[in-house]
Formats: C-alpha cells, structure tokens, sequence
C-alpha cells in the first residue's frame, strides 16, 4: 500500500521546445524542453502528427529535459560544487505507467462589477435616496478582518418650485460620489470606465436602410475588435435610401477612438466612425416618443461638477421624456507587490478578486425593492499567476540542492552571489502561465514493507498565456507522450475541459 496519496512534484518553465533527434541534453538552451531517449541521453523527434509518437529505444525509458537557467556551473569558481548547468531531468518514464496528461487553460481574471439603475419616476422631490455597497472577499478581510461597507445618500439634492421628481443622473452621482469617498470603500472600489462611444461620425451613408414606424431603428454595430453594444436610431434617409441623420441609442462599451462600426440593416454599407470615448460610468438614457437616446457622464459630470461636459439635468425627468439613468462600480483592488530584488516566497500574493455588491435602501435602511434595480457581476480569477509559479520553480530547485537565500538583510546579496536571481529572471510575475501535467508512476516491485508499492510523480511544465509558438509546441511534446503510452498498450489521451 501507498503511504500517501500525493505526487513528487517537479517544474519546468519551457519558453520552447526540441522536435528533432540527435541533439544532447548539454546542448540544451536555458527553457528548451525536449524528450530524451534514455539509451543514448539524445533527444527524440516529436513529429507532430495524430496517431504518431516519438521513436524510443525499446525497453529504454523516456526523459523530459530542459536546458538549465544557471549561466555558470560553479559557485565562486569553487570546482568542488559544480553542476549548476546541469540540465533538469525528469525520473525515467515507463510508457506503461504513465497514468494520466491534462493542460490547464489560459484563463484571465476579470474583475468584479456592479451597477444600479433608477427610472425617471423613482426619485421624488421630497425623499432621500439611500444607496449601501458592499466589499466582500479575501482583500477585505486582510484589510479590516471583516467586510466593509459604506451608505450614500442624495440628502443635498434639492428641486425648484413645482418639480415632482428629481432628475435620476443627479440622484445616482449623489450618492456615488458619497460611497466612492468613504475610506474604507475608497481603495476597493471605483467608478467603471466603460468606454463608451462618446461622439461618433457618419462616415458612410450606405444604402437600402429604412426608417420604421416609430420613425426610428435601433440597428447593430460591428467592426470593433474591442467595443460591443452600440446601436443608432436611424432618422432621416437620404438618395438611395442612405442613412442620413442619426442618434445614439445604445453607447455600449469597450470601444477606442478610431473604430470604424458597420451599420446593420440595409446593404449593411454604412460605416460610423467613433471619434470619442466617455470617461465615465454613468448611462443616462432619455425616451421621447418612443426613441431612446443615451450618452455616458462621469460622476462628477453627472452632477454638474466637472471641468467641462457637466450634464444638463432635466425638472421634469418624468414627462414627455423620460430620463433613466445607471451608475457602474468595478472592483479596483491593488495588492501590495515588492520587486525581484527584495522578492521573498512568503509574501502574500492575491489570487481572488474583491467581491461588490450594490442594493437601494429605503429611509428605514430596509432593502429598497419597488423602484430601482441592481445588478452585480461576480469576476474570476486567473488560472496560473507568475508568483504561483516562481514559487514552485524556487521549490523545485531547493528539492535540487540549488540555494535560495531569503529573509536575511544581505539576502539580496548573497543571491546574486549564488546565482539565484537567475531563477527570479526566468518567471514573469506579471504574466498568466498555462500548465501542463504528466503524471507516472515507478513501481517498487520490492521495499522494506514486502508490499508491492508505487512512487507517483507529476511534472509541471508551465508556458506564458501570451506565447503561442510554445504553447503550440509543448502540446505536441504532450501528444507525443500520449501516443508513446499509446504504442504501448496504455491509451492515456491529454485531458482538458471549459474551467481548467
């Protein structure tokens, strides 16, 4: 029996890989993986080609190499130490005991958002608006050991003589602005830049559109490679039914300056051309006879504070136009991170991202459900941080008897001494890795217990998200081993899946 369950781990940190025989492992360069043949310590051809694996010496064991990242071979010229350069080798794999192959996915964080929206008939003059937000996760609890929240309200907003309602876009940056202001608050969340199409430019005119009944069309957009949702109200055609006039329905988000957006409908030959983004995460949206029309203000231009393109708040936001408006959060915390120099395992690193939430409350602090609505947008976390790996290569390596000095007032010295900010050199803690595992197994066929017992081993080999050349390489390396086992009698395929 097993005395645990668990695999020797080892880490592999591959920028490229070998796919032609013949070439010793000496001769591998600083993050070349290759699979070697144990008959001749040579690499193997990995041709690349489905149902067909690399060729090994029959009865021979199979090896992952990759070139070390040491540039010297002796510590302080001391020839008694040596073998620093010494490439980093895999146990021998058995093609019969190889158990299972899987690849990660190059999943990236997001971060988490959260918006509420009031209708033009939600804030009467007369009544305080109260809006409470939420920080929950990992950060916060580090940094007050509970979660945080903070209430706003729109206290200050006053209405002239005869208004009924008060302008929605004025209420939502009242009490934005209040909430983003509180300490505890202020370093968790900010306003959502969303981008939005600010000013835009007819640059085609087209041909074959149509106006509708409600003498407008919301038509969708294309043609960006970042932006989504920004649609126009056709209103006016011109020859060959081109679109002549037009206004701005939906703003969307994500978009630059400089987009080129092909018009739906029609021949789908108009073009808009956008000219500006917004700064700012306040929608307002404004339905006169049935044409919705929307433009995006920051906070402080929502409430007339700005420098420049202060929102005009309307008196009457109920009547024959009404005014709609949405605030939008993002989750915006920064950990602490030190530098290479004073780089030290045991600091922390965040994984999660913070977790916001927004809700309307009544007067009596109850949740606010018959006018208004909130909508909150969990983010995700990102598959393989460059921390997660640097520390497991530095683990790696100390299981090689490689140092990694630390937590001394010298250590910085005496790591340039020892060669070890080549390690912190090889791993970018700024990137997302992808991962791939092979996992095998030596059989003890006799140890000290007399029972029949196995070593399990797992092999990480991790890849920037952002170099495809690798990434494709590695994964003919992984079906080469698939099909090593296959030839075999042992079908173990490369397993991945949507999540992981």
């Amino acid at each position: 029996m097993a005395y645990f369950n668990h695999a020797f781990n080892k880490t592999f940190i591959a920028d490229s890989t070998l796919a032609t025989a013949g070439t010793a492992t000496s001769a591998l360069t600083a993050g070349q993986v290759a699979l070697v043949d144990g008959a001749d310590w040579e690499s193997v051809a990995i041709p690349g080609v489905a149902g067909t694996g690399p060729v090994v010496t029959a009865g021979s064991f199979a090896y992952i190499v990759q070139g070390s990242f040491y540039t010297k071979d002796t510590i302080g010229n001391n020839p008694g130490h040596g073998g620093y350069k010494e490439s980093v080798k895999s146990k021998g794999i058995n093609p019969r005991y190889i158990s299972r192959l899987w690849k990660t996915n190059c999943a990236t964080a997001s971060q988490a958002t959260a918006s509420l929206s009031l209708a033009s008939d939600c804030a009467p003059c007369g009544k305080t608006q109260f809006m409470r937000i939420d920080v929950k996760g990992s950060p916060a609890l580090r940094f007050l050991n509970h979660h945080a929240y903070a209430i706003g309200d729109s206290a200050g907003v006053c209405c002239i003589d005869g208004q009924e309602y008060i302008d929605p876009a004025v209420i939502v940056g009242a009490m934005a602005e209040m909430v983003l202001g509180d300490p505890l608050i202020k370093p968790f969340v900010a306003e959502k830049d969303l981008d939005a199409v600010a000013t835009s430019t007819l640059s085609a005119g087209g041909t074959g559109y149509a106006v509708t009944a409600a003498n407008a069309a919301a038509s969708a957009t294309s043609g960006s490679s970042t932006g989504s949702g920004f649609a126009v109200n056709i209103l006016t055609l011109g020859a060959s039914d081109a679109i002549g006039t037009f206004s701005v329905a939906n703003a969307g988000s994500g978009y630059v300056a400089g987009d080129s957006l092909a018009v739906a409908g029609g021949n789908a030959d108009a073009s808009i051309l956008v000219d500006t983004v917004s700064e700012g995460g306040v929608v307002v949206s404004v339905v006169t006879a049935g044409i919705t029309v929307q433009s995006v203000y920051t906070i402080a231009q929502a409430q007339g504070k700005a420098a420049s393109g202060n929102y005009v708040a309307s008196t009457d936001p109920n009547g024959a136009s009404k005014v709609s408006a949405t605030v939008n959060f993002v989750g915006a915390y920064v950990d602490t991170v030190f530098g290479n120099c004073s780089f030290d395992t045991r600091d922390h690193y965040n994984a999660e991202p913070v977790a916001i939430e927004v809700s309307l409350l009544d007067e009596t602090g109850n949740p606010c459900n018959d006018c208004g609505v909130a909508s909150n947008t969990p983010g995700s976390m990102q598959q393989t941080q460059g921390e997660e790996v640097l520390r497991e290569l530095i683990m790696s390596e100390r299981y090689r008897q490689s140092p990694y000095n630390q937590g001394n007032r010298d250590s910085a010295r005496i790591r340039e001494i020892e060669m070890s900010d080549e390690l912190l050199a090889a791993v970018d803690r700024t990137a997302t890795y992808r991962a791939y595992y092979v996992q095998h197994s030596v059989p003890r066929f006799n140890n000290p217990t007399g029972v029949f017992d196995n070593d399990q081993y797992q092999y990480k080999i991790y890849v920037k998200c952002s170099d495809a050349a690798a990434q494709t390489a590695v994964e003919k390396l992984m079906d080469g081993l698939s099909e090593f086992a296959k030839a075999n009698g042992n079908n173990v395929p490369v397993e991945t899946n949507a999540i992981w």
